[in-house]
């Protein structure tokens, strides 16, 4: 399986989970990194905390098992180091790749804007080599 076909597939799997935004970038010679942006209104925690933690885990738990699958995928086409990065992932910052992804340009505040979503959206990613 060629790297476009990979990437499609792995964007046909997270169709089913709802992704709003994907993108695929190269980072280094053989390191690959498809992108996602899951749904996720940004309201200001501290204005409704327990509904944002609710509606915030509950897109963790769907990002994740769209992460899992995405993974199987990857590895049974051949590729044997493949990690990924979470909603809550602390090591790394994904806000630059999803920039060179297309999710949006930076805004003022140092947050992703997306033309269509504004900021409500969280962002997962998949490395692979």
């Amino acid at each position: 399986m060629d790297k476009d076909d990979l990437v499609r597939k792995a964007y046909e799997i997270s169709d089913r989970y709802h992704v709003i935004l994907k993108g695929n970038i190269k980072i280094a010679r053989d390191v690959n990194c498809i992108l996602f942006g899951h749904y996720c209104k940004s309201t200001l925690f501290y204005k409704d905390f327990f509904r944002v933690l609710k509606d915030t885990l509950k897109v963790n738990s769907v990002a994740n098992k769209n992460l899992k699958e995405v993974k199987k995928m990857v590895k049974s086409a051949g590729y044997k180091n493949v990690w990924t990065k979470g909603v809550f992932s602390i090591y790394g910052d994904l806000r630059p790749l999803a920039v060179t992804a297309g999710f949006g340009k930076w805004g003022e505040t140092g947050i992703i804007e997306n033309e269509e979503y504004g900021s409500d959206f969280l962002i997962t990613a998949i490395f692979y080599k």
